[in-house]
């Protein structure tokens, strides 16, 4: 009996592909969103971080590009360098056997090298930032005139930054409303319906099962002083024996010190944020994946679209200010079914943030003590 994936119109490679990555089972949101996809409809899919929306909407533009034409037929954007690198690694895999051209054009990498890539190899597919896809563009040295798919991930992000926003309708506008569009998002924006009605008039909403976490992920949190937030956040890696978790701090400031008090207590850790530059940011998570590197602490760049496997950890040595921003730093843990810590630093003045966590992504956020090296959770809970 054929499996979901190997019931789709995909070259026998890419199925082969995905047994070599262990792909059977589609998720909830796969298996919704493929066939709507694959039947040309435009789509708006939200589904929680972790659940494989890579994939659905992947695989429905590897099952429509045709192999043998020449040419631009599909865009991939996504807001952020990262996750513009994450899904061309993605795509390599899957095309690993398979005869097709795809290009990568991240913003931050040498535009004349990606220029010279365009004039030698005319790509099929191309993945990247929607800053670097316009300038492309606008420099006509990319042509959209016979793409038939354009997919957006993490558009909620996309929408909150406006500029990427602006720049992505830029490129909508010169694709036109002939192509098909696929957004997919952890949470949809309001009004978004209305935000892509020009090029996309008559888009379905698609919706995974379950709330906007996925409930394999614990939520905690300690009472500190601003004093105590790096040596607890020390105390807490020796104490939970991480070998894959991401601190997170709210300034680029901050990120230094930490990195070096922890270094100095002889913990394998990396920075990432928007201050390095591209090979810096590729090396730490480079060094994260392969497991020299336990610990990664990062500013909010890395909280959106960082998709590694096993992060079991996340600690918010300064909570995130928004709802919407913890959500995103919690989606780095608890992917694709496997359970996750999320462990927030809270002092007498972050207290209100707890609230608003619970109130807005309906999570319950536990009390948690540091007692003789392990984690105690106290009856205390915010619901």
């Amino acid at each position: 009996m054929k499996t979901f994936f190997q019931e789709m119109p995909l070259a026998e490679s890419i199925w082969t592909q995905l047994e070599k990555m262990d792909i059977e089972e589609p998720t909830d949101i796969q298996k919704q969103m493929i066939p709507e996809a694959m039947s040309g409809q435009d789509i708006v899919a939200r589904s929680q971080t972790g659940t494989g929306k890579t994939l659905a909407f992947l695989l429905p533009i590897l099952s429509k590009v045709n192999s043998e034409k020449k040419g631009l037929q599909a865009i991939i954007i996504a807001p952020s360098q990262e996750l513009a690198m994450q899904i061309m690694d993605v795509l390599k895999k899957l095309t690993e056997n398979y005869p097709i051209k795809h290009a990568s054009l991240i913003g931050g990498a040498n535009v004349k090298r990606q220029l010279e890539r365009l004039k030698k190899e005319k790509p099929q597919i191309a993945v990247g930032t929607p800053g670097r896809i316009l300038e492309l563009l606008q420099l006509k040295k990319l042509k959209v005139h016979e793409v038939e798919i354009v997919a957006v991930d993490e558009a909620d992000r996309m929408v909150d930054e406006q500029s990427a926003w602006e720049d992505f309708t830029k490129i909508a506008q010169r694709v036109g409303r002939e192509a098909q569009y696929l957004f997919v998002s952890a949470t949809i924006p309001t009004n978004f319906k209305e935000m892509v009605a020009d090029f996309a008039p008559f888009i379905v909403s698609l919706e995974a099962e379950g709330g906007l976490l996925v409930q394999e992920i614990s939520h905690l949190y300690l009472k500190v002083t601003e004093r105590e937030r790096i040596d607890l956040t020390r105390k807490l890696i020796h104490a939970e024996h991480i070998k894959k978790g991401i601190v997170f701090v709210n300034q680029i400031e901050r990120l230094n010190e930490v990195v070096e008090k922890l270094a100095y207590r002889k913990i394998e850790v990396a920075p990432l944020s928007s201050e390095q530059s591209k090979i810096e940011r590729e090396k730490a998570i480079k060094q994260f994946k392969e497991g020299t590197v336990h610990i990664l602490v990062a500013t909010d760049v890395a909280s959106r679209g960082l998709d590694i496997d096993d992060v079991t950890h996340i600690i918010q040595l300064e909570a995130a200010s928004h709802s919407n921003s913890y959500l995103h730093r919690a989606g780095r843990t608890g992917r694709m079914g496997k359970a996750g810590k999320v462990i927030s630093l809270i002092s007498d003045k972050d207290e209100y943030k707890l609230q608003k966590y619970s109130r807005d992504l309906k999570v319950e956020m536990n009390l948690v003590t540091l007692e003789k090296g392990q984690l105690k959770i106290n009856k205390e809970a915010t619901k």
